[in-house]
């Protein structure tokens, strides 16, 4: 016997009032996940993809329940490149010198405070715990070095050579004091000025620009208070840094045009001119052999 519409109508009726009574008071929905692998626009977990483009940041009316601090995170981010630029930090600018290459643990000899560093450099192990130990602040500079200032350095020049004059110049060199005139005879002159300046603390770093180098390397390293080098090249003036603490070089002109020679005083100028203790305790013991 087929039910009637209005049998099956109240039917109905009856079982889904029996279900209202039986659920109780209402309750929280439930929170609903996407499934693995569909996007919901939440960047929380990856702030390398929360940078929508600038004056389309989301507001917390257009966020779920619960991404409010995820939109206000979007917006810090959306903010104008030229807004976060002009905010960003200055470049520091070197006041000292700018260390070159592989720097050792002797070549912070002697240096405090902050500590330069030209791009590329490196500190050494040793170097590294020695800068932690005293405390040393380093910083690297990404533009070229600054040229050293007029007082850093002293010079004298033996007869004259065009490319040493235009290093000097653009290396902004001092001449050396009480001496006048360039003729080779006032070699040991020069030194005992140079060794005077040295001793005054007026400067730390002389160069000396001669056509023939080994006189003037043999007076200069018979005074106390100097070690003098030969600016060969690159390798022998890193290592006359490091190896002496060097705070005299001395071109041979007439082996070298502008580029290299301002090449190489300017790696010298980074030399700290102070001598490692073992070397000053050695030269302490030479100086009595006669």
């Amino acid at each position: 016997m087929d039910a009637s519409p209005e049998l099956i109508k109240k039917i109905t009726e009856a079982v889904l009032e029996a279900l209202n009574r039986d659920a109780g008071p209402a309750t929280a929905p439930a929170t609903i996940h996407a499934p693995m692998g569909v996007c919901t626009g939440d960047y929380s977990k990856f702030p390398e993809l929360a940078r929508p483009r600038a004056g389309n940041a989301p507001s917390a009316a257009d966020v779920p329940n619960g991404f409010v601090e995820d939109a206000v995170s979007a917006r810090q981010v959306a903010a104008p490149a030229a807004e976060s630029s002009a905010a960003a930090p200055a470049e520091p600018t070197a006041v000292g010198p700018v260390l070159t290459g592989v720097i050792t643990a002797s070549r912070l000899s002697g240096l405090e405070g902050t500590i330069y560093l030209a791009p590329g450099a490196q500190l050494s192990p040793l170097a590294m715990d020695m800068a932690r130990q005293r405390r040393l602040e380093i910083q690297t500079i990404s533009a070229a070095p600054k040229t050293p200032a007029a007082a850093a350095w002293i010079y004298w020049m033996q007869g004259h050579c065009p490319s040493a004059a235009r290093a000097i110049e653009q290396l902004r060199g001092r001449a050396v004091a009480d001496v006048r005139t360039s003729a080779s005879q006032q070699l040991p002159a020069v030194i005992r000025a140079v060794a005077k300046e040295f001793s005054g603390g007026q400067t730390r770093l002389a160069v000396l620009f001669v056509p023939s180098a080994a006189r003037a390397v043999c007076l200069a390293n018979r005074c106390a208070n100097i070690r003098a080098i030969v600016g060969t090249c690159r390798q022998a003036v890193q290592e006359g840094m490091e190896q002496l603490g060097a705070n005299v070089l001395v071109m041979e002109y007439p082996h070298h045009g502008f580029k290299s020679m301002a090449e190489l005083i300017g790696l010298f100028l980074t030399s700290s001119g102070r001598a490692p203790k073992d070397v000053e305790s050695q030269l302490t013991e030479l100086a009595a052999c006669r």
